[in-house]
């Protein structure tokens, strides 16, 4: 049976942005497992947006959570791209929410002064603006927009990454520091032991480890259940369509729209209660690509190539869960939506966090037992 300090189980977005974070701390032999199931694909089917805009009108932590891992986003590119040789694709040219009609358009600018409040509350800036149909035309002149279209929220502190290169790079970066990668090996069990270690059990062997992190997506709460724990997630479906390369002609994405920097067009806007099923279906393609040309007109030119679906970790109130376990505190669980824009912050809060190195007060309000009541 082979001993390490750290195990994490879970090799998407969140599991390898704390496993590189806990390497550059020096937590000493780090292992994390990527099972890579086809139905747990959640990290290689994403938009890739890094977005703080309108997350968190109902919940303050959140909104500013999102706004503290936004304004890291282009120094942890930076020292990402250095690290690994990777080209994350980062474009930060900034990101607009398109209104339709005026009462949308009204809606839009409410949110925007509630989320500034929330924001100024903490000394954080909230730098989003309304822009009315003319001006979102004028920012991106190679698009005709639909006539429907009122205008914009838009801000230029955001962006879009390449996700899948995302991904690549912080597991390399992991590795180059000393950290392990396995993949392809299924954990079925986590066991307490008297002396406070944890024997993690595999489809192919035993390992012990001091501290064990959980950020399995979906496949977390079996492993929680034998411990005692409800892990408050549920599954959402979302769908994407990619089209064939073109001229770029988009500079920042819109929620529903964006370029890459191949020049493909993505669009991906839906949400299904289907519990696990990741399969694309005619009904939300039709939907997705009529809101796609209610936008841009110009995309009915375009032909499309592929589609794919994926099963969403949501929360009860959409925020992530960081909770250590009551009874084993040495076991974290992380279970989220939007682990691309969060990722900068499992290097500056989260790893440190989990090694008892302080605590961001904003953590707690993050805890799975918020649920519990």
């Amino acid at each position: 049976m082979r001993s390490v300090d750290i195990i994490i189980i879970g090799g998407g977005l969140s599991g390898s942005a704390v496993a590189y974070g806990l390497a550059r701390k020096n937590a000493g032999k780090v292992l994390l497992f990527d099972e890579q199931l086809s139905a747990q694909r959640l990290s290689r089917g994403n938009f890739g947006l890094t977005w703080f805009m309108c997350k968190g009108g109902n919940n303050p932590a959140y909104a500013q959570w999102c706004r503290m891992a936004t304004r890291a986003w282009p120094n942890f590119a930076a020292e990402l791209e250095e690290e690994t040789g990777y080209d994350l694709e980062l474009e930060w040219n900034g990101g607009a929410i398109h209104a339709i009609g005026e009462e949308q358009f009204a809606a839009h600018a409410a949110s925007i002064e509630n989320l500034k409040k929330i924001c100024a509350e903490v000394g954080m800036d909230y730098p989003v603006r309304m822009l009315n149909r003319a001006e979102f035309a004028d920012l991106i002149p190679g698009m005709t927009i639909g006539e429907q279209v009122s205008g914009a929220m838009f801000t230029e502190d955001q962006g879009h990454v390449n996700p899948l290169k995302l991904l690549g790079a912080m597991r390399c970066a992991f590795q180059k520091r000393g950290g392990t990668y396995l993949c392809g090996e299924s954990v079925t069990s986590v066991s307490p032991q008297k002396n406070g270690t944890f024997i993690i059990h595999t489809s192919m062997d035993q390992y012990c480890c001091d501290k064990v992190i959980i950020a399995a997506g979906h496949g977390s709460a079996k492993l929680l259940a034998p411990l005692g724990v409800k892990l408050n997630i549920y599954p959402q479906r979302g769908q994407l369509m990619v089209t064939e390369r073109q001229k770029k002609v988009m500079t920042f994405p819109v929620l529903a729209v964006r370029q890459t920097k191949d020049g493909s067009f993505m669009v991906g806007l839906s949400t299904e209660d289907t519990a696990h099923d990741s399969r694309v279906t005619v009904e939300a393609m039709k939907n997705q690509a009529t809101g796609a040309l209610q936008l841009f007109p110009d995309l009915a030119k375009v032909n499309w190539t592929r589609a794919w679906g994926s099963v969403r970790v949501m929360t009860p109130d959409g925020a992530p869960i960081y909770s250590k376990l009551e009874e084993y505190p040495d076991i974290t669980v992380m279970a989220l939506h939007s682990a691309v824009s969060l990722a900068p912050l499992k290097l500056s809060a989260i790893a440190p966090w989990i090694m008892g190195e302080g605590e961001d007060k904003l953590i707690s309000s993050f805890s799975n037992g918020r649920f519990n009541v």
